[in-house]
Parts: C-alpha cells; structure tokens; sequence
C-alpha cells in the first residue's frame, strides 16, 4: 500500500482512544490516521486510502505515550546494588565523578538498557537529567547517538554544579579527621566551566539535534551551584527558551541546612534571585516545601516532578501533593535513577501518586486515576517544554502512542480504562509503541534494539562495574558512622512542619 518515498501513512483502526476529557472509563472506538509523525485525523471507520501500514486495534485500548520527567541514566549499571541508604550516604555511593572515566561502550550500552525499558513500559519521553563526567563530548555523543538508536523521545540536560559538598556537610561532627572532611567537602569546579561546556554542546549540535531530540537546562540543586551559575543557567534558558530543572528539597537533611542560623530562609529565593522562578521550571521532588514555597512555585508557574519511588526508597518522605494540588502547582511525574529507584516504570509512579496522599488525608480528594494519567502525560509534556506537542490525541500533535492489549488479566472485566491503567496494570499489556510516528515496539518487543544482545553485551561488562562499586563501598566505609550522625544532628533543626508519618512522640 501507498507510493515508495511518500511520508509514511499509518491507520489505527478500531482501538479505543483515550481522550483526557472525553469519557475516561468506556473510552469510544475511534481510528487514527497518522501521516508521518503527527497525528492527522480521529474519526469513525475511517477510509484506508493510500496508507502505508493499516494496525489493527481492535479489542486495544490507545494512550498517549507516557513521559519520564526526571530520570539520571548515568547509574544504570547500578541498578539493585544499594538498599538501606538514607539519601546522602546513598550519593556517595552513586555519583558518578567517584567511580572514574567509563568506556564509551558502557556509556551506550546503559544508555540503552534504560531507553529500552522505558519503551516497554510506554515511556516515549524521557527527560535525561545527565551528570557527564568527565566533561567529555564524546560522551554526549555516545549517549544521544543510543537514544536515536532505540527510537525514543528524549529531553536532553547536562547537569551542572560547581559546589562539590555533600549536602549533609554543614552537620558533620566538628572533630572528623582533615582527611574524612575533605572527601565530605569534595573539589569545587568553577562555575564559568560549567556553563562553557554546556553552551559549546547546544551551539554544536544545535537546538534539535534529531527531529526527536531538545534540550534542557539542568542545574543539580541550589545549594551545589554559586549564584554566577544559577544566573548564567537563567541567561541561556532565556536565551533558548529551553526549560530548568533542579532538585530542591529532596531531604529533611536539605531543609533543615538551608533554615540554620547564617543560611538562606529559603532555596526558592535563591532560585528567585538568579531568575529561575518561572514557568520554566520543574522543580525535582519538593518533598520538604513549607506552605509558603508551595504558593510561592504556583505563584511563578512552575510545576513539580514527583519521584515517588526513589522518595520512598532513600527514605526522604512523602511530598505534600494535597497542598500543591489546591495552590494550583501542575505536578508531573519522574522515575529517578536505576539506583534509587530501579525502575522506569510510570505505571508504578501514577500509582503512588494516587495512593500516598491517603497517608495524610484520610478524606477523598482530588488524585484520581484520570488526574494521575495527565500528570503522566499533560504535565511531563509541560514539564518538558513540549506542551500542544504531545500528551494528547489529537490532530496536529506528535504521534508518540501506546497500544494496550485488553485481554490481559489487568483490564479484564474492563470497568474502566483510567482506573486499570493505574491501579491495576503494571506495563505488561503494552503490546505497541510509537514515537512520532514510528513504531518502536511491536507485540510487546522492540523494534531497534535486540534485547538479548543487549543483555549479553552488558554481562559482559558488569562484573567490572560490580567490582568497582565494591571499591567505592570499601574507601567509604569509614563516612557510614559520621554521615548517620550528621543525619541525627540534623533533626534537632526544627521546621515546623512533617513529611514523616506517625513518627510518635519521640
């Protein structure tokens, strides 16, 4: 069917469509025409025409694709290695500046072990928040050249930071040993680097480096950048109209750093300050924001990215979604580093995003299955800088699409598309994928990317990393004890406020 050369056609027929504001339970059966990478037409039995592939979705529920907010791939390889790690003992042991100069094989290789897996699971955009170290093109080469390699969407940041100091160093005891101290302190960078590096990246390989590839800006927290870095970031997103991201708030331990005597009252001003607070930020976890941060982020137009997985799992507690919702704060969702998350799985992240809020509000309210799947769609489209670009079904927009299989034991009876997505399914009945038109996973397997060559290619490479990791484990040893004192020191900072939940009267 169709001409050789033409733009590629493609008829979805049959499926039932998810549409946002349409009936989000018994979701009609509506076709798609998707003409290159955009969607052309939603109608009833549409004609074939001169179409280049006709896909059958009848008895297939179809979504917009899924978008990955906050996501690190620089640890893949670390994935199920830590367990028990409060945050800053945690970082220590996944950052990549301590593990030294890594192959650009593994580069690639990690790289596309998460791209592969996002796609499984429906994500068809990824946002990248990307520590390079050492600051090497190559490695932002090898690492876009893999995204494009697998097909998938993805929203590009070099992580930027010229304050090396754990987070957790203003409470470390007074007496540890110069040397201890310095491992805490870290080596600074100069902030004019930082920004030259990133600058030189976009200026050459441009604004889009493929049709599926943008940027973003992606300073690492305020209180690891100088206010000459913070600003010369606000300068090129100006400059580009690119977004920011940051992780703000991640910790009781960050908040707690900021309130002491002689700190800032707040990281939000900091942000303010260099001209951060806009509607172009996304705002990473905002776990630990009082009452009067959260108006101040709806008040900018800022949104913020929910990682609630990797705030579980590093024990960072849970973030006041109730609140932000009634400030008004658009809330996206992010899946977080392999290592402090494990997965890159949105199904588990709308799923805790409806859940959590219980644990501090016994009430019903306003997080339902259908909020959660704009969060995960709308929102991260937002987030991302390509909002009216994806998220949706509509005509006009990128055809970035989910096919589910509705035979699977998740939908069946199938009572309603919102609430099975989020509470019942987990990614197994992602039967096809597109990303802009093109299809990336068919019959729940991956187009570009042969997942058993992968599998073999990164056994080959692990049992180095694993050993590595152990090396790290072994020089840190000696930080466990300061670092979990520091973390109890930090708790005689009052806040006014919890993010723990039936913590009793001690």
């Amino acid at each position: 069917m169709g001409n050789s050369g033409a733009v590629p056609r493609i008829l979805i027929r049959g499926g039932r469509v998810y549409d946002h504001e349409g009936d989000v339970h018994q979701p009609p059966q509506t076709d798609i025409l998707i003409a290159g990478e955009t969607i052309e037409r939603l109608g009833q039995s549409l004609p074939a025409g001169d179409v280049t592939e006709i896909i059958d979705a009848a008895g297939k529920l179809v979504l917009p694709g899924f978008v990955n907010a906050h996501y690190h791939s620089h640890d893949v390889m670390a994935k199920g290695l830590f367990e028990e790690m409060p945050f800053d003992i945690w970082t220590l042991h996944s950052n990549p500046a301590n593990y030294g100069p890594r192959s650009l094989e593994e580069v690639r290789l990690r790289t596309l072990i998460g791209a592969a897996e996002s796609l499984r699971n429906g994500i068809t955009t990824i946002q990248d928040f990307l520590t390079v170290e050492p600051q090497d093109e190559a490695i932002v080469d090898a690492v876009l050249s893999a995204y494009e390699e697998a097909g998938i969407r993805v929203v590009f940041a070099i992580a930027a930071r010229d304050r090396a100091a754990l987070d957790i160093a203003p409470f470390m005891p007074p007496d540890l040993p110069e040397a201890v101290r310095k491992r805490v302190a870290g080596s600074d960078r100069k902030a004019r680097d930082e920004l030259d590096f990133i600058a030189a990246q976009i200026k050459r390989l441009g604004l889009r480096p493929t049709p599926r590839q943008t940027w973003a800006l992606a300073p690492s927290a305020p209180q690891r950048c100088s206010q000459q870095l913070l600003e010369g970031i606000a300068a090129l997103s100006r400059a580009h109209d690119l977004p920011v991201f940051t992780h703000v708030y991640e910790t009781r331990i960050q908040a707690a750093a900021a309130r002491r005597e002689g700190s800032v009252s707040s990281l939000l001003d900091v942000l303010a300050a260099a001209g951060l607070l806009t509607e172009k930020l996304g705002i990473v976890h905002g776990v630990w924001l009082t009452t009067d941060e959260i108006a101040q982020i709806a008040e900018a137009g800022s949104c913020v990215i929910h990682n609630p997985v990797s705030n579980l799992k590093l024990k960072s507690g849970v973030a006041p979604i109730l609140d932000l919702h009634r400030a008004g704060v658009d809330i996206a969702l992010g899946c977080d580093n392999y290592s402090c998350a494990e997965t890159q799985n949105i199904f588990i992240a709308m799923r805790l995003l409806c859940l959590l809020p219980a644990v501090t509000d016994p009430a019903p309210g306003p997080i339902s299955a259908a909020y959660a799947l704009k969060a995960a769609t709308l929102a991260g489209a937002r987030a991302v800088g390509l909002s009216n670009a994806i998220g949706a079904i509509k005509p006009g927009m990128m055809a970035d699409l989910i096919i589910l299989d509705l035979n699977e034991s998740a939908f069946v009876p199938f009572n309603s598309a919102a609430r099975q997505i989020v509470f019942s399914e987990s990614g197994r009945a992602v039967e096809t994928v597109l990303v802009g038109g093109r299809p990336v996973v068919r019959g729940g397997k991956l187009v570009a990317i042969d997942e058993a060559a992968l599998a073999v290619a990164v056994e080959k490479i692990a049992p180095a990393f694993r050993r590595d990791a152990q090396a790290l484990a072994d020089r840190n040893a000696d930080l466990m004890a300061p670092l979990l004192s520091a973390g109890r020191e930090a708790w005689k900072v009052p806040l006014g406020f919890e993010r723990y939940i039936s913590r009793g009267s001690s």
